[in-house]
């Protein structure tokens, strides 16, 4: 398992931000997310979003399995990463968390709230003693190579369409596609090998 941090702030790249901001407005008006993690800087490295795995109304509930926390403590401690959070989407209601996301157990949340659909809003918190605690959250610039928001294909609804343009970026055009429900060719890989086939990106 992944060891454990005190993050006091939160740093995401552009990329990231874009594909998880994405990733809320496509399963609008459901909510959504996935898994963080990155260094002990609180630097996010790594993203695995997953289905919402719960069975009724999942306009107001993320439901996570026990299945999904192992399989994010496992892709995190393999990319030597730290497991950081849950983050998971409001589509109506404000970026804080609710008492059943306090009651998860967690110690950090990142959420995402779309009651302003053209600005949408992400705010991190800590909890300490049942008490959510915000932290900043700054976005920074992708590094070298990254795909930016600009390689985005402009559409009138942000939520319809992510293009990417840089042919050469193929994990960002799977998750592209994740995203989207379309297809993937992966090659089969072998058990042996460490190369792994997580959906994940990274900055």
């Amino acid at each position: 398992m992944s060891k454990k941090i005190d993050l006091n702030s939160i740093k995401i790249t552009q990329k990231h931000y874009d594909t998880i901001v994405k990733q809320g407005f496509d399963n609008l008006p459901k909510e959504s997310g996935g898994f963080v993690g990155g260094d002990a800087d609180g630097f996010i490295k790594g993203i695995l979003p997953i289905h919402n795995q719960y069975l009724f109304d999942k306009t107001a509930t993320f439901g996570v399995t026990s299945e999904d926390f192992q399989r994010a403590y496992a892709f995190f401690e393999k990319n030597n990463l730290s497991y950081y959070c849950v983050y998971h989407t409001h589509p109506d209601g404000v970026a804080f968390p609710s008492q059943a996301d306090i009651n998860t157990g967690q110690r950090y949340h990142l959420i995402i709230c779309y009651a302003n659909k053209l600005k949408p809003e992400m705010a991190a918190f800590k909890i300490i003693n049942n008490t959510p605690i915000q932290i900043p959250v700054t976005v920074v610039a992708n590094p070298k190579g990254s795909v930016s928001t600009k390689d985005l294909k402009a559409t009138k609804n942000p939520a319809q369409s992510l293009i990417i343009n840089d042919e050469r970026d193929l994990l960002n055009q799977r998750i592209a596609n994740i995203i989207r429900n379309e297809p993937n060719n992966y090659e089969r890989l072998s058990p042996k090998d460490n190369s792994g086939s997580d959906f994940s990106t990274f900055a």
